[in-house]
């Protein structure tokens, strides 16, 4: 499995303003892609099931 490290710019509801978060990834062999740690704090913020942010990263 691979890793990889990727920058995400987008609206941070919890700062309210624009952010660049660091998102790190493990790749499967298959190519998809599992979000393993970011620098915010996606999962524990209360914006967490609505965050564009984490979403788009995911998506990737």
């Amino acid at each position: 499995m691979q890793e990889t490290e990727e920058f995400i710019s987008g609206f941070c509801k919890r700062q309210n303003q624009t952010r660049t978060v660091l998102c790190e990834f493990e790749i499967a062999e298959d190519g998809s892609r599992k979000l393993v740690e970011s620098d915010c704090d996606y999962g524990r913020c209360e914006h967490s099931r609505s965050c564009r942010l984490m979403q788009e990263a995911q998506q990737g």
